[in-house]
């Protein structure tokens, strides 16, 4: 009976929702790409707020520093601007807010950054799934970008008619 249960409990798992991974500097590089592709945005540079919580605050300071000094991403620029969850008001400003932690999936992050006009990011799909995100991105094993139209239109984001091939919509 064990050999039995031991398989089909692995398997289990294999199928089981994995955590998000850490947002990687090649996760902000497709980040960038996209800015490029919203509408209404002029200029190279774009600034990426970093919304965390004490949880992931050294992910976001090592994106911060990946983004020093300015990260060329396709067409535009990329400087971070590090926003505690706590101070989620200071959002204002920004061209995409990359959420991490559990600000990825807090309803008072999404509405205060689209209050804002800010499109919200995460790695974890779970939160553009669920509506709580403008755009989801995965960069390994291959780019995958995910928008859910309702929260852009929340968030009063658009994008060009070219970027509809590169992307999934929810």
């Amino acid at each position: 009976m064990l050999k039995f249960i031991i398989p089909v409990l692995s398997g289990l798992l294999l199928l089981a929702p994995q955590a998000a991974a850490q947002t990687s500097q090649r996760d902000i590089e497709v980040i960038g790409r996209a800015l490029s592709f919203v509408e209404g945005a002029s200029g190279s540079d774009r600034t990426v707020a970093i919304v965390y919580d004490a949880s992931s605050e050294a992910e976001a300071q090592a994106l911060a520093d990946t983004m020093a000094g300015g990260l060329s991403a396709g067409r535009v620029t990329l400087n971070a601007r590090l926003v505690p969850v706590s101070d989620i008001a200071s959002v204002g400003g920004a061209d995409a807010a990359v959420l991490l932690g559990s600000a990825s999936g807090d309803a008072n992050v999404f509405s205060t950054a689209s209050g804002a006009g800010v499109m919200t990011v995460s790695t974890d799909m779970s939160c553009v799934e669920s509506g709580a995100c403008v755009m989801g991105v995965q960069s390994a094993p291959s780019v995958r970008i995910v928008v859910n139209r309702a929260a852009a239109d929340t968030a009063s984001v658009s994008f060009a008619a070219a970027f509809a091939m590169m992307i999934e919509e929810v």
